[in-house]
């Protein structure tokens, strides 16, 4: 749950508009009303099955190998998604901290990947092949349409929402006992380590900077992907988990 209670969370999740939500709210941030507008998305994707499972070390080794390759597909799209939110940034700073985590992507996750595929006998040809599953097509369309096309604002939320969903529940499994296999203890550390947990900082801090002049109309387009991108979190997991 963000900085506010979750009494006070209940009181204004009714707040049509930012603007309602800061009379009501007097430490008001546009990030946390932005959760409220995702309504019961966000605890589906933050508190889902699926991630219970990494961090309790009862992980189907199935279910976790489609999800390396699904998620090995989509990194070269969050990529791209980065790139273009590097060059709609409106400031030298902010540019530099999207390029440093581009810079992160492109290295420590992408050995990660490669020793987990390995681990789970999961041949190079099988994941370097692997088309992008029917979810993760629309995870990634919303993702380079928002940031490509759509404004910065618009980009920043769908980025903020899935590396928020990460960190959230990267850090509620990091204070329990790690699980044995590596490759998942070693995706909790990757997010729940004090670097990521202060880019997601950032990232909130940059939302409420960006999102808080918008008009109510554009606020409320910038809330529908973030929402759009959680029930897309929560859909993915499914997948995975299920099979399906």
């Amino acid at each position: 749950m963000p900085s506010h209670t979750k009494d006070a969370a209940v009181a204004v999740t009714q707040a049509a508009s930012f603007r309602d939500y800061e009379v009501q709210t007097p430490s008001a941030r546009f990030s946390d009303w932005l959760v409220l507008q995702a309504g019961s998305d966000w605890a589906a994707a933050t508190e889902h099955e699926f991630t219970k499972a990494i961090g309790d070390g009862t992980m189907p080794a199935p279910a976790y190998v489609r999800y390396l390759i699904e998620d090995y597909t989509f990194i070269t799209d969050l990529a791209s998604t980065l790139g273009y939110l590097v060059a709609k940034a409106p400031t030298m700073r902010s540019k530099a901290r999207l390029s440093a985590f581009l810079a992160l992507l492109t290295s420590e996750e992408n050995d990660y990947f490669e020793r987990s595929f390995a681990a789970l006998n999961v041949s190079e040809a099988t994941y370097r092949t692997a088309a992008q599953g029917s979810v993760t097509r629309q995870f990634s369309h919303l993702l380079l349409t928002s940031s490509g096309k759509g404004t910065y604002a618009e980009g920043l939320a769908c980025l903020l929402c899935a590396e928020w969903v990460y960190l959230t529940w990267g850090l509620r499994e990091a204070r329990k006992p790690r699980p044995k296999a590596f490759y998942l203890a070693e995706w909790i550390d990757l997010h729940a380590v004090p670097g990521f947990e202060g880019f997601v900082g950032w990232l909130r801090e940059e939302m409420d900077a960006v999102g808080s002049p918008l008009s109510d109309t554009e606020q409320k387009q910038v809330a529908q992907c973030f929402k759009d991108m959680c029930a897309l979190e929560v859909a993915f997991f499914d997948a995975v988990w299920e099979g399906s």
